[in-house]
């Protein structure tokens, strides 16, 4: 039998959550405007040069992540990464 649950530092923190969210970078391939802003959360668009996109910004639980994660799949914009970013860091 395979075990499919997610070791235990990969698990989203509900709680975290709970506190105001997370903040996260997802780097795709693709650029969409910023009208995309409102139907993505309210996340930031960084347009790279080489044609990639980075979507930055607090989110306020797993099922607001998994919606990014699925419009951007029902865009057709491959996913290259999503990465949580502790603000703590960021100074």
């Amino acid at each position: 039998m395979i075990d499919h649950q997610a070791p235990d530092n990969e698990v989203l923190d509900t709680q975290t959550f709970q506190r105001g969210g997370r903040f996260f970078e997802i780097h795709v391939k693709g650029h969409l405007s910023s009208q995309w802003s409102d139907w993505l959360e309210g996340l930031q668009a960084k347009l790279l040069d080489n044609g990639e996109m980075i979507l930055s910004g607090h989110l306020v639980d797993q099922a607001a992540l998994m919606g990014v994660l699925n419009r951007l799949y029902s865009l057709n914009l491959a996913l290259l990464s999503v990465n949580e970013v502790d603000q703590n860091d960021r100074h």
